[in-house]
This record gives structure tokens, C-alpha cells and sequence, in this order.
């Protein structure tokens, strides 16, 4: 039809779900398009190939990892969060879990009971503890016990 356009809108997140305050899923979630949770889901979240936004409000609860490119937190999470694109974490958010991220924003009074563990680059290139860059440090003799 004239005047329509026909181009997919992957990032416009025309298709978003809500999982209502009232409703409880039980088993690994995946979602393309935005999700909402103000309920609880109790298994893994994971956006699929065409990305995905996920926002958990304030009575929301997952219990599982989350595995999505942009995620909001304004309720609880139990496991680890993964964003590989953009985490906020608003005033209410409660994280019991290890925090993988690009970038990060958190309000005062978010909670995170795990590691920051930032995800780019120049982090993943450097050498493990001991090592430098391209050979392995021998330890001194005299210093082991």
C-alpha cells in the first residue's frame, strides 16, 4: 500500500511482551522485540539473534541468568546479568549475582550483591595474573614456601 513502510524495524521493538504482576513462568525465556517482566520468571532469559531489550520493574523477579543486549533493573534478580550493549540499574534494582557489562548506569540505591566485571576490548586482550604480555613470569624460588 502507498505511504507504508515495508522495512523490517528490528531495533523499534514494535513486538513487546508483558509478563504481568499476577503471572509466574517457569522455564528459559526467549524473546526477540522488547520484554517486560513485573511478574516472576523462574529460568533463563535470553534475547534472540535480533537482539532485544528487557525491562524488569518493580515487582518483577527472575530467578536465572539474563542474557540480553539492553536490560533495565528496577526489581530482583537472582543469577548473573549479562548486557552487552547497555545495563541500568534503576533506584530499586536488587542483583544477587555477578554483572557483565558494556556500559553501566546505576542510581543511587541499586544493589548489587556480586562483581562488576566490565566487557570490552582492551580487558579481554590482557594477560592473566602473572603473565606478561606474550610470556609467562617464572616465580622466584626463594620465595615460595
Amino acid at each position: 500500500m502507498l505511504g507504508r513502510d515495508k522495512k523490517g524495524n528490528s531495533q523499534g521493538f514494535r513486538d513487546h511482551t508483558l509478563i504481568a504482576a499476577s503471572a509466574r513462568i517457569l522455564g528459559d525465556v526467549e524473546f526477540t522485540g522488547g520484554l517486560h517482566i513485573q511478574g516472576e520468571v523462574e529460568g533463563n532469559i535470553r534475547a534472540g539473534d535480533d537482539g532485544g531489550q528487557l525491562i524488569i520493574g518493580e515487582t518483577g523477579v527472575v530467578r536465572g541468568e539474563i542474557q540480553v543486549p539492553r536490560v533495565t533493573i528496577n526489581g530482583r534478580v537472582e543469577g548473573d546479568v549479562s548486557a552487552a550493549e547497555h545495563l541500568e540499574l534503576a533506584s530499586k534494582a536488587s542483583v544477587d549475582g555477578n554483572v557483565y557489562y558494556i556500559m553501566l548506569e546505576m542510581v543511587m540505591g541499586a544493589r548489587v550483591n556480586g562483581k562488576l566485571v566490565r566487557m570490552d576490548e582492551e580487558r579481554r586482550n590482557l594477560p592473566a595474573p602473572g603473565q606478561k604480555a606474550g610470556k609467562q613470569v617464572e616465580a622466584d624460588p626463594a620465595e615460595t614456601v
